[in-house]
């Protein structure tokens, strides 16, 4: 099992209220929902600097590479 940890932040109220509300109505419990939400951002933003690290990368066509 992993080890938790506490994480501390201050956000706009409103954004909290929307986002109480939304789990509460889509039974998510907040901790999952935020963890997720992290992940993702965190997985766009690696695939974001990967694209940027090789898109001038010569690219090499499907006939090509199976012929």
């Amino acid at each position: 099992m992993s080890k938790t940890v506490t994480l501390s932040t201050n956000i706009d109220a409103q954004i909290k209220e929307a986002l109480s509300s939304y789990c509460k109505k889509k039974g998510f419990k907040i901790q999952h929902f935020v963890e997720k939400a992290i992940l993702e951002q965190l997985e766009d933003a690696i695939d974001l600097e990967a694209y940027y690290e090789r898109k001038d990368e010569e690219t090499v066509s499907f006939d090509k590479l199976i012929g």
